[in-house]
């Protein structure tokens, strides 16, 4: 567990690194599942576990709050935020939309470079899960999988769409157990779209790039599940 002194270190000593300190820990533990929904979140616990005093912990919550990932109650006593299959449906139909239109742009702009670290991406995805079996692989899928879909927006070349895909729009890893599709089936679909995105990238054609990003982000929500639109 690391120091109070080790995690200011980290901040390079000043407040504002505390804070990005505390606020990366705190989200990649609820984004992780480590933190369940509806969790209280105790400042004293979090700032002795990450090594920060409370007052960054508070400012880290704050911002979260402002992401939807914590929800603050009265004395500012924070929880981690509750979503129902209503939420996540709203979530990828709004990165459906967004990440289709980011495809778009970037089937333009990306680079030879930035096609080759998809693929590179994407052949890691398939090894890890070939290796390790649907069940062992996610921690490092999930993490592959935001690379993937995070280099797609920075060659869109939108500082504005790849702020908001980055901040706003990421769900707890555990609320997809509640998902009756088998994530394996999920995943190895996955890697297919994920081979018909790049190609789209690679032939410079946004229609082609935006419909197979929509359609890859949509196709999550063919679970009986969820709650229907409104």
């Amino acid at each position: 567990m690391p120091t109070p002194e080790a995690g200011r270190a980290n901040g390079n000593g000043d407040a504002t690194g505390a804070v990005e300190t505390a606020y990366r820990f705190i989200r990649a533990a609820i984004i992780s599942g480590d933190l369940k929904s509806g969790e209280t979140l105790q400042e004293t616990k979090l700032a002795d576990r990450i090594g920060v005093s409370r007052t960054p912990v508070r400012e880290a919550l704050s911002r979260l709050s402002n992401e939807g990932l914590v929800v603050l109650e009265r004395y500012r006593r924070g929880q981690v935020a509750s979503f129902s299959m209503s939420d996540v449906a709203e979530v990828f139909r709004l990165r459906a939309k967004l990440e289709g239109h980011g495809a778009r742009r970037a089937a333009r702009r990306i680079t030879p470079q930035q096609i080759a670290h998809l693929e590179e991406v994407e052949a890691e995805m398939e090894a890890v899960f070939s290796k390790l079996g649907w069940h062992r692989h996610l921690a490092r899928f999930d993490d592959l999988n935001n690379e993937f879909h995070a280099t797609i927006a920075r060659a869109a070349d939108s500082p504005r769409l790849e702020k908001i895909l980055a901040s706003s729009l990421e769900l707890p890893a555990s609320i997809f157990n509640s998902y009756s599709e088998p994530v394996d089936e999920r995943t190895r679909r996955t890697h297919r779209q994920h081979h018909e995105i790049i190609a789209a990238l690679k032939a410079r054609n946004p229609d082609w790039a935006e419909a197979a990003m929509s359609g890859h982000l949509y196709s999550i929500l063919n679970d009986p599940k969820p709650e229907p639109e409104p």
